[in-house]
């Protein structure tokens, strides 16, 4: 593989892990502010993220490339506000889609078309996680201040099975 992906990969994984951490922090904000839907939401996503942290970290053992780990990154999330939450949420996805074009960039350039293949699935899935945090920003949108309607988003984030 040649080590200008394999590094760009590499970082791919911390940026994973530190996303992972992120979304831990966001859901630990919500059980506290009492919204148990949402922080059960959040750490689904955590829990997403960490999937794909390590199916960078198979993908490179796959391709006979090691793994360098790095320092993972506190979080302070204090927000009480769900839909400020959920405009974060939505923010750091973006984030993560522009983090899969670049290494899609990079791997088309390189012409390391197995890489290109294995990203195919992140871009993918980056389509979902965008229209989903999208969805999430709408839903506290239109709930407004209501508490009512905003516990009542709250309860169908409770529910998420994917």
């Amino acid at each position: 593989m040649n080590q200008k992906i394999a590094k760009a990969l590499n970082e791919q994984v911390i940026f994973e892990f530190n996303s992972a951490y992120l979304y831990l922090a966001m859901s630990l904000a919500m059980a506290d502010a009492r919204f148990k839907g949402f922080a059960a939401w959040l750490r689904f996503q955590y829990q997403e993220e960490m999937d794909h942290a390590f199916k960078f970290v198979d993908y490179l053992d796959s391709r006979n490339e090691s793994v360098t780990l790095g320092d993972i990154k506190a979080h302070a999330v204090d927000f009480t506000d769900p839909l400020k939450v959920a405009e974060a949420v939505y923010a750091h996805e973006q984030v993560i889609t522009g983090k899969i074009n670049d290494l899609y960039t990079l791997a088309v350039e390189e012409k390391d078309y197995a890489t290109v293949n294995f990203l195919n699935w992140f871009v993918t899935e980056q389509v979902e996680e965008e229209a989903n945090a999208r969805d999430l920003v709408d839903e506290f949108t239109f709930a407004g201040d209501s508490r009512a309607s905003q516990l009542f988003v709250d309860a169908r984030l409770g529910g998420r099975a994917k």
